[in-house]
């Protein structure tokens, strides 16, 4: 059995400090205030022997949430290790307090098969270090098998890409994304823009016209005033439209951001992060995906660089720091960074503390830190929010009721596919 003790929990809105025993892969007993205090860990029959394994952090401020589920990560392997692997993209999402990845299909040769998927998930289950999933993307020669919902019990999703990314996905034709829309798993979109927003939608209203019952829509990474705007608009009259935003759009702006250049969306004006930080307030944004898009610094240096950021090993400790300054409630944390993931797509993995629910958490104590003065687990080792001070940062991180991480030593334990 696993004791974490005098640690403070999240519950209804606030902080309780409490005790947690996990046993088997699952919350045992969870106690609280002064029912932790009366008795404690021994209230859980700590094995004399010394077999259970007791975290006691009663010399530090440590903070016990559920461990991050990251729906937009581009691991890269297949194709582009160099970059990044399966290996080192888990053990950075571990050091970030993240449990689940949602590994995105634009590989060098794109996730659009049966084969393809059957080969990502091979080498995930060999080298992850975390719970994954998998994506398909959508093409113009597979859509008639993605409408038969051919491909449902080995995916998390479908990835709509309706602007220029990696393995030439480009879908423009209405009839393809429509034929998305006729089977069950969420459908993500890289919508390119407002003008791409507005078509995805159309197509999604003219479906329903058409059938009852239509996939979750999810709009990846949202970063304008005016998409924020649209989005609000449509959710009034479709409960099963979700947007998502990254952390590079909610804390990086085009004026002041001096790092590496080159993400798409690209980074936008202070009046935009305004606008992406109220929808979160207000739910309009539902939930926060890293987009962790790893590209080496040389590749970064080029004249002509690859557009994308690394965010899997920062998300957590911006995003808590953040709540900790009231930019968001403790609820909403909670929400954007593992409870609108769980529902959206189904995972039967636990973005909740509470007693026979699988144990995926974090523990981030309050200890002021330089992002990158430790160095860093994904392989193209640099970060857009190098040199940021943030108070908090996790230090231990556990996989199904298991400690995978430990102030920066790491374990790889028994992990899930998600989805499927």
């Amino acid at each position: 059995m696993l004791i974490v003790k005098n640690v403070f929990l999240p519950l209804k809105d606030r902080w309780v400090e409490g005790v947690v025993a996990v046993e088997n892969g699952k919350y045992r007993s969870i106690l609280y205030n002064g029912d932790a205090n009366n008795g404690g860990a021994n209230s859980f029959e700590v094995d004399s022997g010394g077999s259970d394994q007791i975290l006691d952090f009663k010399d530090e401020e440590a903070y016990l949430i559920p461990a991050m589920i990251d729906p937009h990560v581009h691991v890269r392997e297949p194709g582009f290790e160099y970059k990044e692997d399966w290996s080192t993209c888990s053990r950075a999402a571990l050091k970030g307090g993240v449990a689940t990845i949602i590994d995105m299909p634009n590989n060098k040769v794109p996730t659009d098969n049966s084969d393809a998927l059957k080969i990502k998930q091979q080498i995930a289950k060999k080298k992850s270090y975390v719970n994954f999933g998998l994506y398909i993307a959508l093409t113009d020669e597979n859509s008639k098998y993605m409408a038969e919902g051919s491909y449902e019990k080995s995916i998390c999703g479908i990835k709509i890409y309706m602007s220029k990314t990696t393995g030439g996905l480009v879908i423009d034709s209405k009839e393809t994304i429509e034929s998305a829309f006729y089977q069950t798993k969420p459908v993500l979109v890289h919508t390119g823009g407002l003008e791409g927003l507005k078509k995805v939608l159309s197509v999604y209203s003219r479906v329903r016209e058409k059938k009852e019952g239509l996939p979750p829509l999810y709009i990846c990474h949202v970063s304008t005033k005016e998409e924020v705007s649209e989005i609000k608009k449509w959710k009034g009259n479709f409960g099963s439209i979700f947007a998502e935003v990254t952390p590079h759009h909610l804390f990086l702006d085009k004026d002041s951001y001096r790092g590496p250049k080159r993400v798409l969306p690209p980074l936008e004006g202070t009046d935009d992060l305004k606008a992406l930080w109220k929808a979160i307030n207000d739910g309009t944004i539902d939930i926060c995906g890293t987009d962790h898009a790893p590209h080496t610094l040389e590749e970064k240096h080029r004249e002509n660089p690859p557009a994308g950021f690394p965010g899997l090993e920062t998300v957590v400790p911006l995003l808590f720091d953040a709540m900790m300054k009231k930019r968001l409630t403790l609820s909403r944390f909670l929400e954007i960074t593992s409870g609108a993931a769980e529902k959206i797509f189904g995972i039967e993995i636990s973005a909740k503390i509470l007693e026979g629910k699988d144990a995926n958490f974090t523990v981030l104590i309050k200890k002021p830190w330089l992002i990158g003065e430790d160095g860093y687990e994904t392989k193209c080792a640099w970060s857009p929010f190098e040199g940021m001070k943030v108070d908090y940062r996790p230090v231990v991180t556990a996989i199904n009721g298991e400690i995978s991480y430990f102030y920066g030593e790491f374990s790889k334990k028994r992990i899930k596919q998600v989805c499927v």
